[in-house]
């Protein structure tokens, strides 16, 4: 205690300032134990479908983020077949897609769970007995991108500067106090 005592109060209240900012960003940005994940699509994983469908629909275990969801439905082409942008009502996302003629599919997705991260995966199904393809048999396609995975980092790092600067000011202003009544 006697090294504490030696210090300025300023010194120990900025100190403490900063501990604080670094504690809430430990606590606030943990990662979550388990991520929401895919629990349903139409067409199913590996389905081989008579007629085209009218729309793809993914079901997730819990709300999907409307913010950063993307959808596309390739060919071994590379061509998109979606028509329009994904809409989502809670927990499934809806895709109206083109008239599909016969052949393979994959269904690219990306969204951001309930717990803010990015979560996606692929959807293989064939419409009039086609040739099944993978994402890797998909010529040139753009696959989603993780940029979401980076909101939570940009959370904490915002709070930490916020609790950095008004433990900062609150020093600073006690310091210009002190010494204007000295």
């Amino acid at each position: 205690m006697r090294v504490l005592s030696s210090v300025p109060a300023a010194l120990r209240a900025a100190l403490a300032g900063v501990l604080l900012a670094l504690a809430a960003v430990l606590t606030v940005a943990n990662p979550a134990a388990a991520h929401d994940e895919l629990v349903g699509s139409s067409p199913a994983v590996g389905a081989d479908l008579a007629e085209a469908p009218a729309e793809i629909t993914l079901t997730y275990s819990a709300a999907i983020m409307t913010e950063g969801a993307t959808v596309a439905v390739f060919d071994a082409s590379g061509r998109d077949w979606a028509e329009g942008a994904p809409a989502i009502d809670t927990n499934t996302l809806t895709l109206p897609v083109a008239g599909l003629p016969a052949a393979g599919y994959v269904v690219e997705w990306r969204v951001v769970s309930s717990d803010g991260h990015p979560i996606s995966g692929t959807i293989p199904f064939t419409v009039g007995g086609g040739a099944p393809i993978t994402s890797d048999d998909v010529a040139g396609a753009a696959t989603p991108e993780d940029e979401g995975a980076v909101v939570p980092v940009v959370v904490g790092a915002v709070i930490a500067v916020a609790v950095i600067g008004i433990t900062l000011w609150i020093v600073l202003s006690r310091r210009r106090s002190g010494a204007a009544e000295r």
